[in-house]
């Protein structure tokens, strides 16, 4: 066993091409060879603040097996340049390709991308643009864009059933249509961001080559069962020869909710998959 070093956690601005990306950077509390890092990509909206603590824990547990971990405020997000208004699918890929280009020069031979929720198919964008083999953990992940945004315009329907000025579904489709800054759950998000996102599914990034995926799926209970959409995407991407390990987790919601919860469960399995996969 290696001797486990103290090295501090460290908050830092990142230059952009768009402005500064507030960051901070776990360095591994081991020394492992060849050195590995994971690249973390965040939910959209206020999933992204509901995540922090369980990324805040796991980030620290990568940092003790050896582990660096890059956690990045995307532009306007966070403590990040810009407004969330001004955010936009390619800013977002610019944004993480300037993290990696980071720990490239921090001197780490390889980089996971661990995405969680909408931070799925960013990251899967993002890994057929490497020319090297990539290793992704999904917590939770979106699986088909329109769905999702489907859910986000109803959520926000839903919250404007007591305001004079209502709106309707039609209403906002015709706002996105038109790129149009839209007041979602109180963030002003812009139409380019929605359009580009409903429009990607993971089925899209099935024959991306050199992938390999972990899968975790929180679930309420053992009486609960997986989507038939979940199975339906983790046969795809077999069937299409990639190296695929779908888990259930049972534990909280924490993606959901607004107290803070952990899912000890999660972490736990996180940490042991990280452990046999070096």
């Amino acid at each position: 066993m290696q001797p486990h070093l103290y090295r501090k956690a460290k908050p830092f601005y990142l230059n952009s091409p768009h402005g500064k990306l507030f960051a901070i950077y776990h360095p591994p509390q081991v020394d492992y060879v060849p050195r590995e890092c994971f690249l973390y990509i965040q939910p959209f909206g206020e999933e992204m603040n509901r995540c922090r603590q369980m990324v805040a824990l796991q980030a620290r547990e990568f940092s003790k097996l050896g582990y660096g971990c890059l956690l990045l405020d995307l532009y306007g997000t966070g403590d990040s340049d810009g407004e969330y208004q001004d955010g936009n699918w390619d800013i977002y890929l610019a944004d993480l390709h300037t993290g990696l280009q980071w720990l490239a020069a921090e001197g780490y031979d390889s980089v996971r991308l661990w995405a969680i929720r909408h931070g799925a198919l960013l990251a899967l964008d993002l890994a057929r643009t490497l020319t090297t083999p990539c290793k992704l953990l999904f917590w939770q992940p979106v699986l088909n864009g329109k769905t999702a945004v489907t859910q986000i315009l109803r959520i926000a329907l839903a919250g404007s059933l007591s305001d004079e000025n209502k709106i309707s579904m039609g209403e906002l489709r015709k706002l996105i249509q038109e790129n149009a800054t839209i007041e979602l759950s109180g963030y002003e998000t812009a139409g380019s961001l929605l359009a580009t996102f409903e429009a990607k599914h993971v089925s899209d990034f099935n024959n991306t080559p050199n992938l390999e995926i972990q899968w975790f799926e929180v679930l309420a209970s053992t009486e609960q069962n997986r989507t038939k959409e979940s199975i339906q995407v983790e046969q795809l991407w077999k069937n299409a020869c990639t190296p695929i390990h779908y888990e259930t987790v049972i534990g909280p919601a924490f993606w959901q909710v607004w107290e803070r919860v952990v899912a000890d469960n999660l972490i736990t399995k996180t940490n042991a998959w990280a452990q046999q996969s070096r």
